[in-house]
């Protein structure tokens, strides 16, 4: 046999070879419940990789075909899932053991973890499972929808903006009412969420209530939120990436889209003519709408690369990320680059440590300006001068106007339409272009920020641990703002640049020990320690004017340097700690806690503050009459009471924030002997007994699973009274001051939460889940001492007031009830301009005395929702699968001062005859009624995912482990109340808590769609 012939026989022989070992083989066998040895119906047995599979019968037997080397999954609701490899057996019997994978699931809770069946008090979770594949820049608003109790509002449209967090409503009037942060066990601010990228993040930990909270003592009156990122695993090295791409539009209002052509149709209809003025609008020949030029849109992008991996002994995490968020606002513009490192190492059974560094930089064009102020001018008034519009410039006036050049409502008055000499004005403002307005300014923000920290852990001896941590951040932030020639009416007299720069650095040390001990049946854990931090601050502010181009955009150009400051600030902060945990056979529950924390912040005479909690929890259904049945997997009855505190002052003064207790002293100057001389004047009264911000709660709820875990839930009655409240009363005059601030004041909340999951369906080839999460929560100012019934402005100028008073909620919008609309032809110039509304109502005369005066006044409603829920379904049809999130707020309302600019309530001469007009003395303006206070409501589908798993036959062949393609959405559609004219009924002015629910106009709430890949190889 020649060379060839022996090659072709060794390879047929090979093929036959390979062709018996690929031979598919039937495999049986039955699948029983562990324990009792009761058959399963229904367990879905799957070739992994594939969407071969089969469903177990009544009698739990099962039949597929399978190659030898596959691997079996073997699946069932309340059931611990296995995997075996088949190795050319005939049969197969697999026992599956109940699913304790729920009752064993751990969740952070601060210095530690806990069985999620032990706890004892009000904590959610949210695992980051597909969180990463949602288009938002930032990880807080991820969590919109995901748990019950937390509202989060889109209160800022801008790209990259912090959305406001509320946990069981607002319970401050002078301090801060967002949760604490904990990144990595790090305390970090609000703002260092727009730091991270969601693909780093490995899970979410909420503490509602005051006895989970307590364990951070003076921070934790808010709520917590804890955030885990994630780490290396032991095993070969996997590389992920995860991106996508995306574009984003704002939602429009209809109430505010004016048009040439309707305007001038109803005017014809309504009188049979058309004025001068509106047959000169029509001239111009220019109808847009200002909506499709402030909201240009944008693209949103976001990239992701890490490797993960390790030893036994060490593991470690890299990543590395980037985000471009265009946003929805004319030059808005946000960019991210992070990178995340954290290595765990085991030197000994005895010795570990580890860390993490993260940097960050983002990069932020913000839009500087303000939507009411653009979306007021008339839709004839183009942004820049043409051919045709610049014959109607009056050039007796604005002899230099040129074609290119932006374009003022001012320029088109003077002018003769029918050449009779008659001059026709169309103007209502001199303000200048406002496109002119956001163009030539340039506002960004630049931050640079470092997140690290370090542990050690030694095992003194069998479950005794010590634990030291340093931990530490570092943010420098450089703002700088623009305002050209051409941004303002004024022109070179407003140009200006100022710049600003800030540093913080905030160090923390922790150590503590921790205990975990089994006897019998009893589980212990418990942990004690102490922790140090220091903030330090500074900062420097320049602004210069006197510029007379734009060709040179430096503080060195200036002519003027008409402000110069700098600050230094520090903040030292020390606490004592510790926790027992109890357990007793699982169903016999109980914690204890308790804080001491001091803090330079308060008065020499209050320095610490105690926040002791205790919580206790029994599982009927871990007793022995109900363990073995098949209903109820859980029903743990659970309470909890504890004190938490607030320490974060909001008087929009830093060194009153941060040194409340102290005389302070600000610089001024005096004029003595006819000169000029620098002076120093009391910035407040000073007050050694001022104290941390009280809250006490307590916290009943009900835990429950049926059907071995199918559906699973919580229901929570909470009720939290924050006392010895931070609040600038009323003082003598004599004093020089008006208020001092002292502790007094109380505002409670209380609600019910409810949370529901289900498993609907599962099998080989279909799973359905879903959630429901609903939330209410009644907000009392019960006691507002010498300020109870305070009237509340905003702006001076556009005087809507608000009222505080005592069994009210903290913030409610006050006064007259409109009646009636006074009637288009009563008014003065009924279609010009266009869009414009009448500034004056009639309203109601409550009090029946025949006189419109403040005993007519009343209370109009507040801010605050009285339901918020999401609903939740996923599905899943072989590698494919599909989820969507509703998600609702009702109850609220908003003060939406939008109006009176956009329906140019200005405009006397849009308002009634006085000559024609009765009763005269029922008219109030808009602004100061209910005409202007909108239903905040809205539903809202809020994300909407759809991807594929591409099968592992396909990934292998491109070197791929997995690799996952996706679309997804957000805001896909959005509904709001009839009456809310705005954008987004979640946006608010960010003002006083007494003041709360101030909008005007609002930055829009935007929809995305985008595409992404997730893949590990």
């Amino acid at each position: 046999m020649n060379l060839k012939k022996t090659a072709i026989f060794l390879m047929a022989l090979i093929c036959h070879l390979a062709l018996i070992a690929q031979e598919s083989y039937s495999l049986s066998g039955t699948v029983i419940s562990e324990g009792d040895a009761i058959p399963l119906a229904g367990v879905s047995v799957v070739i992994k990789g594939t969407t071969t599979g089969v469903v177990t019968d009544f009698d739990g037997n099962y039949e597929i075909d399978v190659v030898e080397g596959n691997v079996l999954q073997f699946s069932y609701l309340g059931f611990v899932s296995q995997e075996i490899t088949y190795n050319g057996q005939q049969t197969l019997d697999v026992s599956m053991a109940s699913d304790s994978q729920l009752l064993d699931e751990t969740v952070v809770i601060g210095y530690g973890t806990r069985k999620k069946s032990h706890l004892t008090g009000a904590v959610s979770s949210v695992v980051n499972e597909d969180l990463d594949q949602l288009p938002v820049a930032r990880v807080d608003d991820a969590l919109v929808g995901q748990i019950s109790g937390v509202n989060i509002q889109a209160t800022d449209g801008q790209a990259g903006a912090a959305p406001t967090i509320r946990i069981r409503g607002t319970g401050s009037l002078t301090g801060s009412s967002a949760p604490l942060i904990v990144v990595d066990g790090l305390v970090v601010d609000n703002d260092f969420l727009g730091s991270l990228d969601m693909s780093e993040v490995a899970s979410f930990d909420v503490l509602k209530d005051a006895a989970s909270a307590a364990i951070y003592g003076s921070r934790g009156g808010n709520g917590v939120i804890l955030i885990t990122t994630k780490q290396g695993k032991e095993g070969k090295t996997v590389f992920s990436y995860q991106g996508y791409s995306g574009y984003k539009e704002a939602r429009q209002s209809d109430a505010y889209y004016f048009s040439v052509a309707e305007t001038s149709a109803a005017e014809l209809a309504a009188t049979g003519e058309l004025s001068p003025r509106t047959q000169y609008i029509q001239a111009i020949g220019i109808d847009r709408d200002w909506q499709d030029d402030i909201f240009d849109g944008g693209l949103i992008q976001n990239h992701s690369l890490s490797a993960r991996g390790g030893t036994e002994n060490t593991k470690f995490s890299i990543s590395l990320g980037y985000l471009h968020d265009e946003g929805v606002l004319l030059t808005d513009d946000y960019k991210r680059y992070n990178l995340r490192l954290k290595l765990d190492t085991k030197v000994s059974d005895k010795f570990r440590f580890g860390g993490n560094l993260a940097p960050s930089y983002t990069d932020t064009r913000r839009f500087d300006g303000s939507t009411h102020d653009i979306l007021r001018q008339p839709p004839w008034l183009p942004i820049y001068h043409d051919e045709n519009t610049i014959q109607f410039v009056d050039r007796n006036v604005y002899p230099d106007v040129e074609v290119g050049d932006y374009a003022v409502q001012r320029h088109f008055d003077n002018y003769d339409l029918f050449g009779d000499g008659t001059l026709i004005d169309i103007s209502d403002t001199s303000n200048t272009n406002p496109a002119a307005k956001v163009l030539e300014r340039d506002r960004n923000d630049y931050k640079f920020k470092v997140f690290g920290n370090f542990y050690a852990d030694y095992e003194i001896m069998d479950d005794l641990n010590l634990r030291t941590t340093l931990s530490g951040d570092y943010q420098h932030t450089m703002r700088d703002r623009w305002q050209g020639v051409l941004a303002s009416r004024n022109g070179a007299s407003d140009a200006s640049y100022n710049v600003e720069n800030e540093r913080a650095i905030h160090i923390a040390s922790e150590t503590y020990l921790t205990y975990d001990k089994t006897f019998g049946e009893h589980e212990f854990d418990a942990v004690a320690g102490i922790t140090f931090e220091q903030w330090d601050y500074e900062g420097s502010y320049s602004l210069g004017t006197g510029y007379t181009s734009d060709l040179i955009r430096t503080l060195s150009a200036a002519t003027v340097a008409s402000e110069i400051d700098s600050w230094i600030y520090d903040e030292r902060f020390q606490s004592y700690f510790a926790r027992l945990n109890w357990a007793y056979a699982d169903k016999y529950l109980a914690s204890f806690s308790y804080r001491r924390d001091g803090s330079s912040v308060f008065g020499s005479d209050s320095k610490y503050g105690d926040f002791p909690a205790i919580s206790l929890g029994w599982d009927i259904a871990e007793e022995n009459f109900l363990k073995d049945n098949d209903f109820l997997s859980s029903f743990k009855f659970r309470v909890s009471y504890g004190f938490t505190g607030n320490k974060d002052l909001d008087t929009n003064s830093d060194i009153i924030d941060l040194y409340p207790s102290l005389p302070l002293l600000g610089p001024s100057s005096a004029t003595i002997g006819g000169a000029v001389q620098p002076a120093f004047v009391a910035l407040n009264i000073a007050n050694p007994d001022l104290q941390w911000e009280r809250s006490q709660e307590v916290n009943p709820g009900l835990d429950f699973g049926f059907f071995k875990n199918r559906i699973t839930g919580s229901v929570d009655y909470y009720k939290r009274t924050s006392d010895q409240l931070l609040l600038f009363n009323p003082i003598s005059a004599s004093t020089g001051f008006r208020n001092a601030l002292v502790n007094i004041g109380e505002v409670e909340n209380s609600g019910v939460e409810v949370e529901l999951r289900t498993r609907n369906f599962a099998n080989a080839n279909f799973g359905w889940n879903t959630t429901i999460l609903a939330s209410r929560n009644k907000n009392e100012l019960t006691d507002f001492a010498d300020s109870n019934g305070q009237i509340g402005l905003v702006d001076d100028k556009r005087a809507a007031e608000w009222i505080n008073l005592e069994g009210q909620p903290i913030s409610s919008f006050y006064g007259w009830v409109v009646d009636r609309d006074i009637p288009r032809e009563l008014r003065e110039r009924p279609y010009f301009p266009i869009g414009a509304e009448a500034q004056d109502v009639y309203v109601k005369d409550l009090n029946g005395d025949g006189v419109i005066d403040d005993d007519d006044k009343t209370i109009l409603g507040n801010p605050y929702p009285d339901l918020i829920w999401s609903l939740t379904n996923e599905f899943r049809v072989g590698n494919l699968d599909i989820s969507f999130l509703f998600q609702g707020s009702h109850g609220a309302e908003v003060r939406n001062m939008g109006d009176q600019y956009i329906f140019n309530h200005f405009n006397s001469g849009a308002d009634f005859d006085p000559a024609i007009t009765p009763d005269q003395d029922f008219i109030r303006e808009k602004i100061f009624t209910d005409d202007i206070v909108q239903d905040a409501s809205y539903v809202a589908l809020r994300n909407v995912n759809i991807g594929y798993n591409i099968p592992v036959e396909v990934t292998g062949k491109l070197g791929l482990k997995s690799l996952r393609v996706y679309a997804a959405g957000q805001n896909l559609k959005y509904w709001t109340a009839d009456d809310y004219t705005g954008f987004n009924p979640e946006s608010i002015d960010n003002t006083s808590p007494t003041t709360y629910g101030y909008q005007r106009a609002g930055s829009p709430i935007f929809r995305t769609i985008s595409i992404g890949i997730n893949a590990d190889f």
